[in-house]
């Protein structure tokens, strides 16, 4: 323990809390005057060192324990660290790698791009011919943080003793250990190299999203070397970009963070202005992976239900979501709470962005949890910065955006796609069915375990799996639950061609040649498309008999659409009623309905999709690969598909208010399906593709 940088640090803080307790005295209006006490603050961490610059941006995102004056004061709290000398740098790439700068550089400019209290960064180019960024640790300052954290820990301590009932609501002692663990883990250089892959491989297929290149064998605990990589700064793609391109960038900006917080539960934790940069290609280049945070699956469910409820303004239900986060302390008045929640939360709806900001609104939920009995669990503290730090973004490019125009189409993404996930739902069925089915109880969320991959508990639900196939086996020979599906329907349009004796024995030979086609039928891991290609089995035997029938090829095609779209016309009845339940616009209601068919019943990865930019009447991707067709083509029958299931997409798109363009497909010997589904704005016809 160093006593005398303890008496430092303690001398420091008390003056500080002593004008922090004068400050909360003064009125709004002498507040106002009085800046310089929170300017006071942010410089003197300034002066302490890197550990305490980065408890102050940390300390930015609780008001529950200081005011606004403060947090806007440590918002803008910057380090101004010069940068150290080159015979330093050379001595620390000789120390990690064995060799000096200039054996392992073709060449290493001695001054740096940027300087930062923990690193610098130094822009080279290797033999190999690449041009790198170069992120070298500062001499020391390993042993010097670690070594305030040790202060730090002893500081705690102390104010939890004395002050146990404060830093109890306050959840004091977990905040400081998650400080801790993310400050001594962005020492770790390896480890940012190793987090960038994980990044990578998370965003793999996002060609718009863009990482550096780890270069390892450059690469250890005190230097990361990375692809060198260039765009916009925010400001000037703010200044410079025209406003559909800053829309379009703005879009996807937020679609990558509700990836990041739904679907992958790794997220970048401190996504300031100086660690993005911005293409007039509509490309988003991420930087400084250091500080990253993770939240368990349980997390990622609160989330999403949580802004499923606030993109809906359902106050009650999102304040239900938003406190099961929180530990109730005694004596907690939840009725205050959500008076206070509902307040903020109506006010954030009804506003633009730069009227009231996410950020600002999430954090000033969290104090009134504080204020009112309610503790945010310190693991989503970073969450909370993150969120903070990344809206500054938006704030920028888009500043009078509604909320809700931006954030509806990725929550439903992202909701239908979580819902999906086959994994997902083996796990809630084991949680769920063995007391629904055996007692009729829902089991309650206190009585459910954590999930586990426990190989008793998959043997259970593999025998279970397997007996009811084999129900279902029984079933599909004594009555046919395919032929229940598709009969009904068939009979209706056969009759137009066909007697009422005739067409029991036309269907009795479909199925006798679906059953002679069925095992030649591949087997997907997905049940969506996997469903579809026994449909597809189903429709060239179909063809077959309709043919033998002496019906000609183009009948033949007419008669299997007419029977497909009584079918497939039911099939797009739900996600034409889920989009409607977010949106009564037209384009952002085909947008949806597109989105939630695409992850059922044709999911990836047995489906590939490529979004692609469009003006607002138009949702425009492609399809790189469809199963079908494949399995068409393989049979002989391209034809087939292109004039039956290709066709139901254009009477779709009719039926969900619009119009489909398509200029080529997959089965008509294309590389792509394309889809560019209109929206006719009114008096104007669609575009052309």
């Amino acid at each position: 323990m160093n006593w005398k940088r303890l008496a430092q640090i303690l001398v420091l803080l008390l003056r500080e809390y002593r004008a922090l307790a004068y400050f909360r005295t003064l009125a709004a209006a002498q507040k106002a005057q009085r800046t310089d006490i929170p300017a006071r603050l942010a410089q003197a961490l300034i002066d302490l060192g890197p550990t305490f610059v980065k408890l102050g941006q940390i300390l930015s995102t609780r008001p529950d324990v200081l005011p606004q004056e403060y947090i806007a004061a440590l918002e803008k709290l910057q380090e101004n660290v010069p940068p150290f000398a080159w015979v330093q740098v050379n001595a620390l790439v000789r120390h990690e790698l064995g060799r000096d700068v200039q054996a392992v550089f073709a060449s290493f400019d001695r001054q740096p791009v940027a300087a930062a209290s923990l690193s610098q960064v130094h822009f080279a180019v290797l033999h190999s011919g690449e041009s790198v960024a170069v992120k070298v640790q500062r001499p020391g300052i390993r042993t010097q943080v670690k070594r305030d954290m040790v202060v730090l820990s002893r500081l705690i301590g102390f104010v939890t003793w004395l002050l146990p009932k404060q830093a109890r609501r306050a959840n004091l002692l977990a905040g400081f250990n998650e400080f801790k663990r993310y400050t001594l883990q962005e020492l770790d250089f390896a480890q940012e190299g190793k987090t960038i892959e994980r990044f990578r491989r998370n965003f793999q297929g996002w060609d718009d999203v863009v990482l550096p290149t780890v270069y390892w064998d450059y690469t250890t605990p005190r230097l990361l070397t990375m692809e060198r990589v260039s765009g916009m700064r925010l400001r000037d793609a703010a200044r410079l970009l025209p406003p559909a391109k800053r829309e379009q960038l703005n879009t996807r900006l937020i679609e990558m963070e509700m990836k990041m917080f739904i679907s992958d539960g790794l997220f970048h934790a401190d996504l300031h202005p100086g660690n993005i940069f911005f293409r007039e290609d509509g490309k988003i280049v991420l930087l400084d992976f250091g500080m990253y945070g993770e939240l368990t699956d349980a997390q990622q469910d609160q989330f999403v239900l949580y802004w499923m409820a606030v993109v809906q303004n359902e106050v009650k239900r999102a304040f239900y979501h938003f406190q099961r986060q929180c530990e109730r302390l005694a004596g907690a008045n939840e009725a205050a709470f959500f008076a206070r929640f509902a307040e903020l939360a109506n006010r954030f709806y009804h506003s633009v962005l730069r009227e009231t900001s996410i950020a600002q609104v999430y954090l000033e939920m969290i104090a009134a949890g504080y204020q009112y009995g309610f503790v945010f669990p310190s693991q989503l503290l970073l969450h909370a910065k993150a969120i903070t730090t990344a809206e500054a973004l938006t704030f920028a490019l888009v500043p009078d955006l509604k909320f809700e125009q931006v954030s509806k189409p990725v929550i439903v993404r992202e909701f239908a796609r979580r819902v999906a996930d086959p994994v997902r739902l083996k796990y809630r069925m084991q949680q769920i069915l063995p007391e629904l089915l055996i007692s009729g109880e829902v089991l309650p969320i206190i009585a459910r375990d954590a999930y586990r991959a426990d190989q008793s508990a998959a043997f259970l639900w593999d025998e279970l799996g397997a007996a009811l196939l084999g129900a279902l086996h029984t079933a599909e020979r004594a009555a046919g639950l395919l032929k229940a599906l598709i009969n009904p329907s068939a009979r209706q349009v056969l009759k137009n061609y066909h007697s009422a004796a005739e067409i029991p024995a036309l269907l009795d030979r479909v199925w006798t040649e679906y059953n002679r086609l069925e095992p030649e039928i591949p087997l997907l891991d997905q049940l969506g498309p996997s469903m579809n290609l026994h449909l597809a089995g189903l429709t060239l035997a179909m063809d077959r008999v309709l043919l033998q029938a002496g019906h000609s090829a183009p009948a033949a095609h007419q008669i299997i659409n007419d029977i497909a779209w009584r079918i497939y016309s039911q099939m797009g009845e739900g996600p034409l009623i889920l989009a409607s339940a977010f949106t009564n616009d037209p384009a952002k209601k085909m947008r949806l309905a597109t989105q939630i068919f695409r992850s059922f019943p044709f999911s990836a990865p047995g489906y590939i999709w490529q979004d692609l930019p469009s003006d607002a009447q138009t949702v425009a991707f492609d399809c790189q690969k469809c199963p079908v067709a494949e399995f068409f083509q393989s049979k002989g029958e391209a034809e087939l598909c292109v004039n039956t299931w290709c066709n139901l997409d254009f009477v779709l798109a009719s039926k969900w208010g619009g119009t489909l363009k398509r200029t080529t497909t997959i089965a008509g010997g294309g590389k792509v399906c394309d889809f560019r589904w209109h929206i006719p704005t009114a008096g104007r016809e669609p575009p052309s593709p």
